[in-house]
This record gives structure tokens, sequence and C-alpha cells, in this order.
């Protein structure tokens, strides 16, 4: 069977039959024991009750349609109570004996009047009264005030004094009946009792007979009418009918039919204790007696139709006994001689020939197992007393090579003597080895599966009417019961509250076979004591169990990957650092914000906050130092906004903020300035102050942009903006930005494909050695020759590159371009040429190793260290790292010079020059374009040529343009003079030319 199937014939036997409250009510009156005199037969019985189990009350009560009226009662003072406030009212209506071994802790109970008032009841026992047809009409029970067990020998006694008390009711309504028929038609009675063919009378109500005439009292060979009185067609009868049936069953059936169809006549068999089990066949009529509906049965004796269908039946077994079979063996057993014949094909099923067993009933019982022949033999005795319409046993016999095989022995009495004790019996053996195996492989299998179930460390449930019926130990252990405690615990003791109306739902669904729920899903389970819960993942599906519709589960504890998915989760949307939300989260709750401001046609803003001068803290101070003040300037921009507005951090020293709801069009002003005033106040690190300013940009939807993603990108735009106006300021976002970015993004683009398509140049412009006047050396000069745009100054390229990282693929096309024409130069022209090389901060902060030192650059050009000077800037050096002042002091050991760009031009002290080995200092064109005798200008020359000369280095004077500077520069020693007075920056050709001249 699928497990989605319902086994109805297994389902049925569990179905309590559904019956009216107004038949119960008719089966009451019926008895016609409402408000009758006390009666000792009645009154026996309940003081038994309360003799036997020692307690103070016992009760036969009748349930009304309003009220519980006791027939018979002891210790209580009243005769009845209202039906709502009695145990009986519930026990009459369950087919179960109904016990509160303590009603103050029963939910059953706990509530009632009778528990909670002054009365005080503890204990209650109760048994329906059940009539013949199945009616409850009354309880007997037992009460108690103080709390008890009541074992199955306690509920067997109570039991059985309710079966005397229905006994003694039963015989009541005989006695008035039998009144009743007596009081009957003189000419009805005087034919019934001269008719020659049995008859009775028969109760349609009670199942009992009320009348017999004197052919039947023969017929049954009792001695008198007097022992029939009461008596049932199941107490003058076999156990079992022919049919296998037992006699009471059929017998309600039978009356039930001619109930319906108002007469039917059937075959049956009778017996009594004076006369041996005889067939008959019976008539059954409805007719009416004083207005009561009464059974009239006649029988005709049908034994010796029987015995000629039974010789029939002998003949026909006979003829099976001759053909074999079907491959079953045969045997026919002459029980008064104790002689059994049994067939060639009996003989062949256990490897005999013919000649090895004698026809004897020993060559049999010696051949059955000993373990199994005690048993073979109850079942013929069974049969061989009537107690079995046929006989039906397995065993195992002997084979010829000493193996057993199971056996189907299957056979039936064919022949009787006059007393009717069978005298001849035929049957036939079949061979269900290949079948028992089968079932012994099956439970094998069923032990094997329960072994697996209690080693698997998932749980396994079965469930049905919302309560856990079965349960492996995991599944009890992982809730922290044993195994007997959960079995039967109802779904609302196991599933957490906020859980359960789900669960509920599923599990229905899952019963439904209309229904497609899902098999997989995740819910919450209380351990014992309710207080804690774990997480399980719940497979389910539809199964037959024991007869009903079912759900079987598996369950894993997934506590701790939930506790782990929550993690992750949190440490994928939030900061470590700040606790605030991340970058993904961000974006995340920025769609969702501007889809809700879409569908409620309001406006929201998104903030981006760059820390200013945040870089110099962690330079200064440290990391530890850093990440102190991101913390707190989270915590301060949180304290700036509203609870509806969300503080998220982007990375490094970068916030956003996402502003909802903006009903007031100065809501992010009022934002912005409260935000810069938090972050002017000063910050402690370590008792040490620490000032730093912020730089915001905002845009607003859907003024700016309706797109989620251009948000944020425009407001990166405007907080740069508010960088280049100076800082510690916000700005809005305006299309100029947009253009602006656009261009920039464009020329990164433009400057990849530079590099690839070789549009990049130099230009070489000499430096004249000024006492001689010739040029020794050049500094190198990067041009970009745009198919667009034409020639691009380095100006508006270079800090992109810087910016991108660009110009480390940049810088080392400049410097190896720049020593080839070193060499070239050298090898034409001067063997001491030199070209100085620009380079950038970037580049030596650069750890990337496709980009290697310019001292291992050069190596594979097999180029001396001298060809070149790098020119590195004032600022780098005042702001050198480890890592920097290592790698100048690797072009130092590589032979090549550093000459120091731009001087004069920066804030810091000349204290770097004590700690770098620097060969020429560059004065800025700044001071040289406004020398003139006597000014400023041309004392602040003269003083940096004294102080380099003094340090050991040379001078290079950049941007002379004039004669009267280049004679100052002469006048004060300068060594070497860069400009427009010599030269403008040249083409390799024109610099050839430019030195040979």
């Amino acid at each position: 069977m699928k497990n989605d199937e319902v086994d109805h014939s297994e389902v049925a036997k569990y179905l309590k039959p559904v019956i009216s409250e107004q038949a119960r009510l008719d089966a009451l009156y019926r008895y016609r024991v409402l408000d009758t005199a006390p009666e000792k037969s009645f009154d026996h019985i309940t003081l038994l009750a309360t003799q036997l189990f020692k307690l103070p009350i016992a009760l036969i009560s009748f349930v009304d349609q309003s009220r519980i009226w006791f027939k018979s009662k002891q210790g209580v003072d009243f005769d009845q109570i209202a039906i709502d406030a009695s145990f009986c009212a519930t026990a009459i209506h369950s087919d179960e004996p109904y016990i509160l071994n303590d009603a103050r802790y029963d939910v059953r109970s706990k509530s009632n009047h009778l528990v909670t008032s002054e009365y005080g009841l503890r204990f209650y026992a109760g048994i329906p009264l059940k009539t013949a047809d199945g009616q409850n009409i009354g309880v007997l029970s037992i009460v108690d005030f103080e709390p008890r067990e009541f074992s199955q020998r306690d509920i067997n006694l109570l039991q059985a004094l309710a079966k005397i008390v229905m006994d003694q009711l039963e015989l009541n309504l005989s006695i008035v009946i039998l009144n009743e028929v007596h009081q009957a038609d003189n000419k009805f009675r005087l034919t019934f009792e001269k008719l020659a063919d049995p008859m009775l009378l028969l109760d349609p109500n009670s199942g009992h007979f009320v009348d017999w005439n004197p052919a039947a009292i023969k017929m049954l060979a009792f001695p008198n009418k007097h022992d029939l009185q009461i008596l049932r067609p199941a107490d003058i009868s076999p156990p079992l009918q022919p049919d296998g049936r037992s006699s009471e069953e059929k017998a309600n059936e039978m009356m039930a039919i001619a109930l319906a169809n108002g007469s039917h006549r059937f075959e049956w068999v009778h017996c009594s204790e004076y006369r041996k089990p005889f067939p008959v066949e019976v008539l059954l009529t409805l007719i009416q007696i004083n207005e009561r509906p009464m059974f009239i049965a006649s029988w005709r004796d049908i034994t010796k139709q029987k015995q000629a269908q039974e010789e029939l039946l002998e003949s026909e077994l006979r003829l099976k006994f001759a053909l074999e079979g079907a491959g079953d063996g045969v045997w026919d057993w002459d029980i008064a001689h104790s002689k059994v014949s049994f067939s060639l094909a009996w003989k062949s099923m256990l490897g005999y020939e013919e000649e090895d067993i004698e026809d004897s009933f020993d060559e049999w019982s010696r051949r059955v197992h000993p373990d199994d022949i005690e048993k073979a033999l109850c079942d013929i005795e069974k049969h061989l007393h009537g107690l079995t319409s046929s006989y039906v046993s397995q065993y195992r016999l002997l084979c010829k090579d000493g193996s057993y095989k199971w056996i189907l022995d299957r056979g039936k009495s064919v022949s009787f003597d006059e007393t009717g004790k069978p005298v001849r019996a035929v049957g036939i053996h079949t061979d269900i080895t290949d079948h028992k195996n089968a079932l012994e492989a099956l439970k094998a299998a069923e032990q094997n599966n329960n072994a697996l179930l209690s080693a698997m460390v998932d749980g396994v449930f079965v469930a049905q009417r919302q309560c856990f019926i079965f349960a492996n130990e995991a599944m009890a252990a992982m809730l922290g019961y044993t195994h007997a405690e959960f079995i039967g615990l109802h779904f609302d003791k196991v599933v957490a509250p906020d859980f359960l109306d789900i669960w509920t739902t599923r599990y229905k669904q899952r019963l439904d076979p209309s229904k497609q729920p899902a098999r997989q899903y995740e819910v919450r389970f209380l351990k014992k004591g309710g207080t804690e819960a774990l997480w399980v993942e719940v497979i389910a599906s539809r199964v037959v169990y024991k007869g009903e519709s079912s759900v079987l589960g598996i369950i894993r504890n997934i506590t701790e990957k939930k506790r782990a998915e929550k993690m992750i989760w949190s440490q994928a949307n939030f900061d470590f650092l700040t606790g605030l939300p991340n970058r993904h989260f961000f974006l995340d709750k920025l769609d969702v914000e501007v889809k809700k401001s879409n569908r409620l046609k309001a406006k929201m803003a998104v903030m981006f906050i760059d820390l200013d001068h945040f870089k110099e803290i962690n330079d200064s101070l440290g990391h530890d130092a850093g990440d102190a003040v991101l913390k707190e300037a989270s915590v301060r921009l949180q304290r700036c906004v509203r609870d509806t507005d969300m503080v998220s951090r982007l990375g490094g020293d970068e916030f956003t903020i996402i502003l909802t709801d903006l009903d007031e069009s100065n809501v992010s002003d009022q934002r912005a300035q409260s935000i810069l005033k938090a972050m002017e106040e000063p910050f402690n690190f370590n008792n040490e102050l620490v000032y730093i300013s912020a730089s915001i940009g905002i845009t607003v939807y859907p003024d700016d942009t309706q797109q989620a993603e251009h948000l944020l990108k425009f407001a990166d735009q405007a907080m740069y903006h508010a960088k280049k106006l100076g800082r510690n300021r916000f700005s809005y976002y305006a299309p100029s930005m947009q253009e602006a970015a656009v261009s920039k993004m464009h020329m990164i683009s433009d400057m990849h494909q530079a590099i690839k398509n070789k549009e990049f140049y130099l230009l070489y412009q000499p430096i004249i050695d000024l006492e001689s006047g010739k040029a020794h050396k050049a500094e190198s000069l990067i041009r970009w020759n745009h198919p667009k745009l034409g020639i691009i100054s380095p100006a508006d390229f270079i800090p992109l590159a810087e910016e991108t990282g660009l110009i480390n693929e940049i810088g080392q096309w400049v410097l190896k371009e720049s020593v080839r024409c070193a060499q070239h130069l050298r090898a034409e022209f001067d063997k001491t040429f030199q070209i100085s090389v620009n380079t950038s901060p970037v580049q030596y902060r650069n750890e990337d190793r496709a980009y290697p030192p310019f001292e291992k650059l050069i190596q594979p050009m097999n180029a001396d260290g001298s060809l070149i000077v790098i020119e590195i800037t004032e600022s780098m050096l005042m702001d050198a790292e480890d890592s920097i002042n290592t790698k100048l002091y690797a072009l130092r050991d590589a032979g090549i010079q550093v000459a120091l760009d731009d001087f004069g031009t920066g804030y810091s002290s000349l204290s770097y020059l004590k700690r770098f080995d620097i060969d020429y200092l560059k004065i800025d064109q700044s001071f040289v374009r406004g020398m003139k005798g006597g000014s400023s200008d041309h004392a602040l020359c003269e003083a940096i040529i004294v102080m380099a000369h003094k340090l050991g280095m040379k001078v290079i004077a950049e941007g002379v343009e004039t004669e009267e500077q280049k004679a100052l520069l002469v006048a004060a020693g300068c060594d070497y003079g860069q400009g427009y007075l010599f030269a403008k920056p040249l083409s390799m050709a024109d610099l050839e030319n430019f030195i040979h001249h």
C-alpha cells in the first residue's frame, strides 16, 4: 500500500459508532427504571462496591436529558444532580472505563464544580451500563475524597459489577414483558402452547427470549421452562457458527435483518447443556403484542439434511484426495481407529517415497517439530469438540533429509456418530516454508529498522490526532524527555507557540491527499520545561500507521546552524568595527526606501560623509587611534539623525546616511549642520585630543534621480565637491558634478587605451651647466597625444593616473624610455650625460610585484645607475614611511642619484635633508621668476644654494627665463639652470641637435 493511501478496512476498526442521543434515551426509557423505588438487588451491588474497593461512595446512575438520577446510592443523601455537574455525563459517552486517579490535576476534571467546591472529590471510576444493542443508558461509579491508583484488576472487578447491574435490569424487563405477554389474548397463548413445531418469543430490544412452547423446550432437552428464562440465542448456541462467526455477533445481525424486513429465514446451530449441537432452520417474524414489537421464532430441525450435505462434501473431498490436489498433500483420518491415509503428494512434499510412511496418526505426530506439537494437537482438539468450524494449524514437519518444512494444515470433520462426535476428518497440507522465510526476513528487516532508528542522530516521529504516538530515542532525548515521557505528547507541549499555527496547518495539509504542502520546513520545538527552544528542520510524509492516516517525520536539530547563519548574516551586513550596517546592507536598504518613497510619493535623501584628515591620524597615532575615532564618529552620527534614518559605514572613513520622509525642505540641512558640529568636537584617545572635520555630499530623491544606484554616486560626487571647496562643509549634488565625473571616467578609460596605443611620448628639457654653458643633463617630460582631444598636459592626467594606480605602469614606461635616451646620448655625445625622471609618491607605496623597483627595472637593460636621476617631491620625504625610506636607500645602493624637486614649497622642517642622501636640490621656479637684485626671492635663492653646498648637494634652478636671472644665479654659485632661456622641452632629435651645437 502506498503511503498516501488509507486502509479503509483497518481504519474502520478504530471508528466509534455514532449513535444519536435520542436513540440512547429511547433505550433508557424502554427499561422503565427512572423514578422507581429503591430495590435491594441494586443496593446490594453498590454496598458491595464500597466494601470491595474500600471507599465511601458508590452509585448506580441513569442519565436523562437534563439530570443524573440515582437508582441506588451509597454515601450521598440526594437522589439526583444536574447533568452538567456530573462526571457520569462524560463517562456515559465513553466505550471504555472512565478513570480519574486525581481529579484535581486531570485536565478533564480540574475545573469541575464537584472538584473545586466544598465537595472536594478527588477520585472517580465509572463503567458505562451498556444494553445488548450497544446503547449506554447509565453508569456504575465509585467516588473517593482522596486520590488513588486503580489497577486493571480493579477495572475488571468494577466491570463485573456493571454486568451484574445490566443482568438485573434485563431480568426486571423480562419479568415486566412476561407479565404483559401473559396478559395477552388467551387464544394466542393457547395456539402458541399447542403448536407441534418449536416456537419462541424473542424481545428485539433486549435480545432475550421471553417465552417458549413445549416443543421448543423438548428440542433443547431442557427439564423445565424455568431454566430458560432471560436466555439469549447465543446462550443456547456453540461459541462459533459453521461460517466461523461468533454466535452472539451473528444473532444480532439476524435480528437486525428481521427487524428491517419484517421477517428473516436462516440456518443456525443450537445446543444446550442437555444436547449436543444440532442444525435448525429459523424463521423470525416480527409481530405486535400489547402494542410492543416482538419476534416469534419457529425452528425446524435440519440434521438429516445436513448429514446428506456432509456426505456429499465427503464424496467431493475424496475425489479431491484422489486427484492429489494442486500439488498439496491430502490426508484422510479415521478418528475412531487412529488411522490416517496420506496421499503421495503429502509424502513427496517431505521427500518420502510411498512405502516410507505407514497410514497411522503416529506417523504424523512424531514428525511434528517438538516445539509445535502441543499447539497442533490443541488446534485439533478444539475442532473435534465443536469450538471451531474447521481445523487450521501451522507447524513444522520433519523431512526425510532431516530438515523441517513449515506446513499449513487445513481440515474438517465430515462424519459423526449418533451422539454427534466426529469419526472422520479430511484435510490438505500446503508447504508454506517460503512464505515463513519471507516473514522471517521481514521481521529481521523490521528489527534492523528498529536498530537503525535507535542509532539515528536525527529524530523520527509518527503523529496522529495532533499527538506524537511514536518516536525514536533520539527524538525524545533531543528535547530532554525520556522515551516514555515523550510518547503521547500533544503538539502544543512540543511546538513553540509562535510556530504552532503553521505546524498544525502543515500537519493537516500533509494528511489531506489533495494538498501538496512543502515536505521540508523549519520550526522551533520546546525542550522539556518549555523554557528553552530548538530550531529543527522537519521532513514530513503521509503514511498509514496502525490502520490510521498519519504523518511520518524526521527532524534535525539546526540550532547551531541557525546561530551560525545569523552570525554570517550579521557579518555580511554589519561593519565589525562600528556595528553599523555595511555597504551591502546599505544598498539593499536604499533600494527598499526608494521603492517605498516612490509608492508614497515622498522625498528622501542620501548623505555621503568623509572624515577630513583621517589619514593623518592613522599615520601619526596608529590604527588603534584611527579605529577609536571611527567608532566614536559612528556614535555621533547616529545621535544626529532620527530613528527612521539609517547610518552605515561604507568602508575606511566613509559613512552614508539615508534620510527618509523628508516632509520639510530643510531637514537635510539641519542634519548636515548637526553632523558638522558634532565632528568639530575633539576626539579623546589615550588622553590625547584629536581633531577632525567632515565633508558631506547630499543628493535628493526624486529631484536629482529616480534610480537607487545613482543616489550613492551623486552623493559621492557632491562630497568631493565639498572637499574641493575647503572641507568641513556640505554640498548638494548638481548636474555639473556628474558631467565632471563622466569626463573623468572617460579620461581614465582613454588612459588605459593610451598605454596600449602608445599615445604617450617624451620631451626633454636640457639642464645647463651655468659655468660652462653646456648641456650635461635633461629632464624627461611626458606628454599625451589624445586622438580626439590633441595634446593633454600632464597636470590634467597625472593626478588621475595616481588616483587609479595607472601611474605605476606609466612611470615604468617613462623610466625605461629615459634610460634608452640616456644610453644613446652617452654613446653619441657625452659619457656622463644624465636624464632626470619625475616620479610619484604612489610609485613608492606600490607593493605590486608586477611593478618592480626602479633599480631592478633597469637591470635587464644593462644600464648603469648613473644614467638617471630620480626626482622626488619634498612632501614625500616629509611623510616618508619606513618602506619608502628603504626604497630610497636601495636607489642609492644601485648608483642612482636623487634630486629633490620643487624645493622651498614645503611646510615642514628641513630635518629630512639630514636623514636622506640627496644629490640635487631643484629651486622651485616660483622663487626664480621673482629674482631681482636685492629682492627677497634673490635672498632665498642665495640661502638655498649656500645651504645645499654646505650639505654636499648641487643646485638646479628651474624656470630660468632671463639673462638677469641667470647672472644672479651664477653670482650666487648656482650649479645648473633649466628654463626657456636655454631651451623649451625638445624631442629626442631636437635634443641631439641642441647638444651637438
